[in-house]
């Protein structure tokens, strides 16, 4: 799936603490001279129940919750952190829970900077944000006692450090107000495609899509937040056998690609040329799904399917759709460097929606797929094997595959729509 790339030079001066003092309290040059204060020390008296909140936190969108594949309940969501100070702050602690009550996460040292990046560079742990710019906290929060124990509401409690030229605590925690979360079900869905060997590439909440932020319509969006990319391999754990070039040799090019629900089309595109893989043309933000098809499952949940083969689309808008009904073919169409099928849900049919969770009525797990670093690449440009960890095949209901999962999907039936 389409991700920009923006990149982001800040030049910043060095600025003394008389300077930072008159920033941050309102120093007049006729009044008395402040006295000298240094980051340990007490903040400046001020007005009852007010204090300085260095990283104003926001959350973006209704944390939302979902069972993977490893029986986890996770709810997902993001805590952005504007930095209103004229200098560096560093947050070095981040809690989550419901208010009154345990904690669901406590991040700090390692798991704090791997949850955490500038809102441009979601890919690069930092916790340090510059002044005037964003970070932001991307939240996979595992829930002990199931979708039971989902709670109503959570609070962040932040705790951050400032430069000590500052005239205020060297460390400051805040606590944000309690927002509520989604504790409906996620949309249990048919899969999207059929038979053995299919890898969920970039699946959350640790792939490409679950940071893409986009600045869409004058807001930010993250449609993609529970995206799959659906790769594949065959028997012997080949994804291409022959010249990796070619659309066709990859095993799973031209698949079909199935409804998942009983729904209504309501974008169905078709006319575009696949890439070639691994040198793909650059598109623009019309063209960045390529061929593709949204259905409108209902309850406000739209399931997008993209980069589908040229000429294989076989729906039109207002069609109605059953349930494991073929829509289209898998191909490498749009923003795609190879052939894949992404799917997600969200609530709305474009990319300026939310991005919402799902799962699947049943699939098997069969395996692991390695990390995709040099030496995997090597072998699928070989058209080698590929080893996968074995996993004891079980079948898996009313979840999501997580990253680098191999999975059967079930054989399909189209059923009169209901």
């Amino acid at each position: 799936m389409w991700t920009p790339s923006v990149t982001s030079r800040r030049r910043t001066s060095p600025v003394t603490g008389i300077v930072l003092a008159a920033v941050l309290l309102g120093a007049c040059a006729s009044g008395p001279r402040a006295p000298e204060v240094v980051g340990t020390a007490p903040a400046a008296a001020g007005p009852a129940g007010v204090s300085y909140t260095p990283l104003v936190p926001t959350v973006l969108s209704t944390p939302r919750w979902f069972e993977g594949s490893d029986g986890t309940v996770r709810i997902v969501h993001e805590l952005q952190l504007l930095n209103a100070f004229p200098a560096p702050v560093t947050v070095t602690a981040v809690e989550v829970g419901p208010p009154g009550g345990p904690p669901l996460a406590s991040l700090t040292g390692a798991d704090l900077s791997a949850a955490t990046s500038l809102m441009t560079s979601g890919g690069e742990p930092a916790t340090t944000v510059p002044p005037s710019a964003a970070g932001v906290v991307w939240l996979d929060l595992p829930v002990p006692g199931g979708p039971s124990a989902v709670p109503e509401r959570l609070q962040h409690t932040v705790t951050v450090s400032v430069p000590p030229e500052l005239p205020v605590p060297g460390t400051i925690t805040y606590t944000g107000a309690a927002v509520e979360v989604d504790r409906r079900a996620p949309v249990g869905l048919g899969p999207p495609l059929v038979g053995p060997g299919w890898v969920a590439v970039g699946s959350c909440c640790d792939g490409p899509h679950r940071r893409a932020l986009q600045p869409i319509n004058g807001h930010l969006t993250l449609a993609q937040r529970f995206a799959v990319d659906w790769n594949g391999v065959d028997a012997d754990g080949r994804m291409a056998t022959g010249p990796v070039d070619r659309n066709e040799s990859w095993v799973f090019h031209g698949a079909p690609v199935l409804s998942v629900a009983d729904a209504t089309v309501v974008v169905a595109v078709d006319g575009y040329a696949d890439q070639v893989p691994d040198a793909p043309a650059p598109v623009g933000l019309e063209e960045a799904d390529g061929n593709h098809v949204v259905l409108d499952l209902g309850d406000g949940r739209y399931a997008l399917y993209a980069h589908l083969a040229p000429g294989s689309v076989t729906v039109e808008p207002g069609d109605r759709v059953c349930r494991g009904q073929q829509i289209g073919r898998l191909g490498n169409s749009g923003s795609s460097s190879g052939p894949h099928l992404h799917f997600h849900v969200a609530t709305g049919p474009t990319l300026d929606a939310d991005g919402l969770p799902y799962v699947f009525d049943q699939f098997t797990l069969t395996g692991r797929f390695p990390v995709l670093d040099d030496r995997v690449a090597q072998l699928v440009a070989e058209g080698a094997p590929v080893p996968i960890d074995s996993v004891e095949p079980g079948v898996h209901r009313h979840q999501l595959p997580l990253g680098r999962d191999v999975v059967t999907f079930p054989p399909q039936r189209p059923a009169p729509c209901r």
